[in-house]
This record gives structure tokens, C-alpha cells and sequence, in this order.
């Protein structure tokens, strides 16, 4: 699991290289949702991961990166946001009604 999100990660620093070299903020916002589908097609090869969590969050970066690149916020909010998206994906999100494991097939009760 580590290799994958190692994976994703090394798109998004040769996404930021990328951006670092072209000058257009527009250009920059393609490169962001580039690297979102990117990402969607590494995560979508292997059944154990999350998908639905997982993207989400991989969205609400790429939300605040392209919210930050066309300059509707300031990079302090931005980092702001990225910790408090960060901050919800580990301790407010509640899995299932009662905090139960759901069962992957019928007969594991």
C-alpha cells in the first residue's frame, strides 16, 4: 500500500515540476486535474484501497490547488485548508453507523 501512495505522490511532484516551469495559471489548473484523473487510474487498479475516501481527498487537494493557482485564495489559506482537510480525514471521519467493519463477502458474520 505505501508503493502505491508512493506512486501518487511522485505524479504530483512531476505535476509541481511541471508547473514550476510553465508560467500560465491556467495551464497550472489542467496540470492539477491531470494529476487528480492520474492518480484516479493508479488507485482504481487495486480493490483493497478505499476509493471513495481516498478520492476525495485527492479532490479536496485538488480543489484548493486550483482555488490557489487562479488566485481566488492566498497560499496561507490554502495551507490552512490542506491541514484541515488532512486534520478531517484522520480524526473526523466515523466509518459505518456503529464503528463496525463492513463484511467484504456474506458469510464472514
Amino acid at each position: 500500500m505505501n508503493q502505491i501512495w508512493l506512486r501518487i505522490f511522485m505524479v504530483m511532484i512531476g505535476g509541481s515540476v511541471v508547473k514550476y516551469i510553465v508560467v500560465d495559471p491556467f495551464i497550472w489548473v489542467c496540470i492539477d486535474l491531470a494529476i487528480f484523473g492520474i492518480a484516479y487510474l493508479i488507485l482504481r487498479r487495486y480493490p483493497f484501497i478505499d476509493l471513495k475516501s481516498s478520492m476525495s481527498f485527492l479532490g479536496g487537494l485538488t480543489a484548493v490547488s486550483v482555488l490557489i493557482d487562479v488566485g481566488i485564495i492566498s497560499g496561507l489559506v490554502g495551507n490552512i485548508l490542506i491541514i484541515a482537510l488532512l486534520a478531517w480525514m484522520l480524526f473526523g471521519r466515523s466509518r459505518g453507523s456503529n464503528n463496525r467493519p463492513v463484511n467484504r463477502h456474506k458469510w464472514h458474520k
